[in-house]
């Protein structure tokens, strides 16, 4: 059930950032709570809570609820970004999410019934239990709240805020705007993350659960019925299910939130490099934001959940992050108007300059566009990997940027899986690439279906920008021309001084599926990639 009423912003006082913190010997240490908390159902929520020293029900603060990422468990010690929120005087509340860690039930993949209700449920419990936690005037039962976390923990922000009007602020890094396009774009299965995630999550939603120090008795956790038989047909057919799309569609904001939709201040960070969840989604959230009247900053920083690589310049894009989080939560969390949170796009690039815009693609940016034919042919490959390798690394945050698993691979030359076609080249100094490119093909062929992968390709440097590259499914080849219409990987790339930009059309891929039969394709392509000149 929807609050109605509250007020935009709490009367609360305000602790300088600015002040000077005492020594670690003089610094008093937070409290530390842990409870399992019964959601709606009765399913066991096991839960954190973090105050600082300096809350009391006399000098309620703010709190920031955090949850995790897939696969993991809710924050239990006060390190990282929990230690650095109540350094600054916030409460911390961390869980862990239905069917993971040491909660019960099965992990549905955020669904607005279960994963929704349940973060309902614990705003409820703050409310009734945490006197500590500051309110909205003349409302108990209104505490004032933000959100952090990334990916998973990023959804559940997206979700929580469409259902319940207590949540005040959020600060979702690297998370999804529609999982229909995230896992299967294009009609085409993201299989390097596909069978990574899975694998993840079935090996950790039945482990932490049965820790015998589990507070909550055993709990056995486990994935919902539909994520295995999306796996399976995957591997069977390789193509999903209408039940599957309408399945991972219910989890996205791109569907729930057509009705309710997120309408507080939103902090986006998202992953330039981020092959799972990448800028264009980025970007449909923050206009989803907009459209709707809400504050809304987008950062576009290198990692996510493919780390950054090591030829893109080392600026610590964490720092910025967790800066940019507390100047949010200043100006929003605790009503500070004379905040200033910055332009409503920042991004960086491999050069490692940050810049601002006032759009994703900005406005000053010129479309630099390019057409290009070849025939390529299709052949089939294998479509099974062995996930088990890199089930550490995504739960660890991020995959190394070099694993072909879930990163795009430029095509060589002469391959007649591929072709080439020049877009631009950066004669007058570096060129930024910044925005959303599209494309439009024109198919003809022969053959039942063939999968076609489009990409970026810096040309000396010899990688493919961001490495992102965005699949295309194209059935029933023949004679009379298919028209498809693409938004291509969201960029946030700078082409050096002299190097040529390509676009290459393929249709082999290591991190995605590949048609399972042979076809021949005629493709005519026209391509328009968004071109900021780098400014030094």
């Amino acid at each position: 059930m929807r609050n109605i009423g509250k007020s935009l912003l709490a009367s609360i006082a305000l602790v300088a950032l600015a002040a000077p913190a005492p020594t670690l010997a003089q610094q008093a240490e937070p409290t530390v709570t842990h409870q399992v908390i019964n959601s709606f159902d009765g399913t066991p929520i096991y839960s954190t809570l973090f105050l600082p020293p300096e809350a009391s029900a006399t000098e309620p603060v703010p709190l920031v609820m955090r949850s995790h990422g897939w696969g993991g468990q809710g924050e239990r010690e006060p390190t990282g970004l929990v230690r650095t929120l109540l350094d600054n005087g916030y409460a911390v509340f961390t869980w862990d999410e239905r069917g993971f860690g040491y909660s019960g039930g099965e992990a549905n993949v955020l669904k607005p019934e279960l994963e929704g209700r349940d973060a309902t449920v614990l705003i409820d419990w703050i409310a009734a239990n945490a006197d500590e936690v500051a309110r909205e005037p003349g409302d108990p039962a209104d505490p004032r709240i933000g959100f952090t976390g990334g990916s998973y923990g990023g959804g559940i922000q997206l979700l929580s805020a469409t259902l319940d009007d207590r949540v005040d602020v959020l600060a979702p890094e690297i998370t999804w705007n529609d999982l229909r396009y995230s896992l299967y774009g294009g009609g085409v299965i993201n299989l390097g993350w596909g069978e990574t995630l899975y694998a993840a999550g079935l090996a950790t939603a039945t482990a932490a659960g049965l820790d015998p120090r589990n507070p909550a008795g055993p709990q056995a956790g486990g994935l919902a019925p539909e994520l295995h038989e999306a796996q399976a047909e995957g591997l069977a057919t390789g193509q999903p299910s209408t039940q599957t799309l309408d399945y991972f569609g219910r989890s996205s904001l791109a569907e729930y939130g057509q009705d309710d939709g997120v309408e507080v201040p939103t902090l986006l960070m998202q992953g330039s490099v981020d092959t799972l969840f990448d800028l264009t989604e980025a970007a449909d959230n923050f206009q989803h934001l907009r459209s709707r009247g809400a504050p809304a900053k987008l950062i576009a920083f290198c990692g996510g959940h493919v780390g950054c690589p090591a030829s893109y310049a080392e600026v610590d894009d964490r720092a910025h992050l967790d800066e940019a989080i507390l100047t949010w939560f200043e100006r929003y969390l605790r009503g500070d108007t004379g905040v200033d949170v910055g332009a409503p796009v920042e991004y960086r690039t491999n050069e490692g300059i940050w810049r601002t815009a006032s759009h994703f693609t900005p406005s000053d940016a010129r479309m630099q566009t390019a057409s290009g034919h070849g025939s390529v042919l299709s052949t089939p490959l294998p479509s099974t990997i062995d996930a088990a390798p890199f089930v550490d690394d995504v739960l660890s945050g991020a995959v190394p940027p070099g694993a072909p698993l879930f990163t795009a691979q430029p095509s060589r030359a002469g391959d007649p899986h591929a072709f080439t076609t020049e877009v631009a080249v950066a004669d007058r100094g570096p060129m930024e690439l910044v925005g959303i490119p599209t494309a439009t093909l024109q198919v003809t062929g022969s053959g039942p279906v063939t999968h076609l992968f489009l990409k970026l390709v810096d040309r000396e440097s010899g990688v493919v920008v961001n490495l992102q590259e965005t699949p295309v499914r194209v059935e029933n080849l023949s004679s009379t021309p298919q028209t498809v219409r693409v938004r291509m990987s969201g960029l946030a790339y700078t082409v050096p001084d002299g190097h040529h930009l390509d676009l290459q059309v393929a249709t082999t891929s290591v991190m995605h599926a590949t048609a399972r039969t042979p076809a021949e394709a005629d493709v005519d392509v026209d391509v328009s990639v968004p071109i900021r000149r780098a400014v030094h």
